[in-house]
């Protein structure tokens, strides 16, 4: 039984034009690229949000700079094993931050469901383009310390979010 989440990332990718078969399956080349690049894209931007910065020898690791290429057959039991690995790692990095996963999850998937509006388009690669007037999630009224702009307000008065929290 899918979760309530999957089902809103079920429609996003409807709407996105993308495939999202009932049946096991193992997607298309394309699909599977597209795929590892979603996931590459989004771990590097989690990783640079931690402070992290990461190298490849002495060559900064930047997404832009990556070519992925197909070599071989999908692997059903290590993909599946591996997004379920990838979603324990990223709700407890969560955790690890103090924050409830599922106010989150429905703010991201609404935002989410938003980039299909005037302006939006699906690029050659499959990946979904927001509109001009697309905005983000409001990560920051997701976690309780006030909506958009708190960010800024907490590095602003030098509280913590877990101070600033605490005065609301």
């Amino acid at each position: 039984m899918p979760t309530s989440h999957q089902r809103r990332v079920r429609q996003f990718m409807r709407l996105a034009g993308q495939d999202t078969p009932k049946d096991l399956e193992i997607p298309d080349e394309a699909t599977r690229v597209l795929r590892a690049r979603l996931i590459l894209e989004e771990a590097l931007e989690t990783v640079d949000a931690l402070g992290v910065s990461v190298a490849l020898g002495d060559a900064d690791l930047h997404y832009d700079a990556l070519r992925l290429t197909v070599e071989r057959e999908a692997d059903l039991e290590g993909v599946v094993d591996g997004c379920a690995d990838i979603s324990v790692v990223t709700i407890g990095t969560l955790v690890a931050f103090g924050v409830d996963d599922e106010p989150v999850l429905e703010e991201v998937d609404r935002a989410n469901l938003r980039k299909f509006g005037p302006g939006s388009y699906a690029r050659q690669d499959g990946k979904w383009i927001k509109p001009p007037d697309w905005e983000p999630p409001d990560i920051m009224g997701a976690v309780g310390l006030g909506g958009r702009g708190a960010a800024s307000a907490t590095r602003a008065s030098g509280d913590s979010p877990a101070e600033q929290g605490a005065e609301a």
